[in-house]
């Protein structure tokens, strides 16, 4: 049983343009996907509050727009569950519900995701605090999404749980976020430090703080996993203005992430 199916996909050119930026305002083709299968983005924080969820759900949000065939964006399922929050719309059930069952061998009925108004495909709901599915299961769900869409996107969270865990190790490309400070810095170094280098393109992001960023060592960082690093700019809550006006103000950003997924 394969949990995703392309049959209930939009047609491309089916919607209009969402409102907010217009496509040519969008960066580049870098997070334009044409064919199945796709990379698999996993969003990584490096310390709480670094904007994981932020970043993911921008990065799929401009690729569902700019992309012929589907785009995924998901969270493992946590205590946190800002990702329904920025999307508008919640899932029926989280890749952990989901991922449980596939574990179990049950059927998943009523379907798996929801669609955001960009034609973004969500898997993420309320917090969870006590479903913690098995590895096997999260692996399977994610594999079959990879399959089914042109790029998937994962919201890793902090790694603090196995859900996290499993999702970085099946992803084909990894993103690191941390605030651009240095204490985030410090921090993330102490992270990095327990993990090591992957065999998959990682990418570097830091974001502003409003404070000097200390450039000297997020390079040292980004050097020492032998990683690009972009530097994000502040951009506006997605509950303040339109998701695809934020993707304009981060532009160098997300080129930068369509670049690694090219790799």
């Amino acid at each position: 049983m394969r949990p995703f199916t392309l049959r209930d996909r939009p047609r491309h050119g089916s919607r209009s343009n969402p409102p907010g930026a217009s496509t040519d305002e969008l960066p580049g083709p870098g997070l334009c996907f044409t064919q199945t299968p796709g990379p698999l983005l996993a969003v990584v924080g490096l310390c709480g509050g670094a904007g994981a969820s932020t970043i993911a759900y921008l990065t799929a949000a401009t690729a569902a727009v700019q992309s012929s065939v589907p785009v995924l964006v998901c969270d493992t399922g946590g205590p946190t569950a800002g990702l329904a929050v920025y999307a508008g719309v919640k899932a029926c059930r989280t890749l952990a519900d989901a991922a449980e069952l596939v574990g179990r061998a049950e059927p998943l009925t009523g379907g798996l995701f929801a669609l955001d108004e960009h034609g973004l495909r969500v898997i993420a709901g309320e917090p969870q605090f006590t479903v913690e599915p098995e590895k096997a299961g999260v692996q399977r769900v994610l594999k079959d999404a990879r399959e089914a869409h042109g790029l998937t996107v994962v919201d890793g969270g902090t790694l603090a749980r196995p859900s996290d865990q499993t999702a970085m190790g099946v992803a084909t490309h990894v993103a690191w976020v941390l605030p651009a400070s240095e204490s985030a810095v410090t921090r993330a170094r102490r992270v990095l430090e327990r993990i090591a280098p992957l065999s998959r393109p990682e990418l570097l992001v830091a974001r502003a703080t409003g404070c000097k960023a200390p450039i000297g060592a997020l390079r040292d960082l980004a050097d020492h996993r032998r990683a690009p690093l972009v530097l994000m700019p502040h951009v506006a809550d997605f509950l303040d203005m339109p998701v695809l006006d934020v993707a304009a103000e981060a532009a160098i950003t997300l080129q930068a992430i369509g670049g690694l997924l090219r790799r």
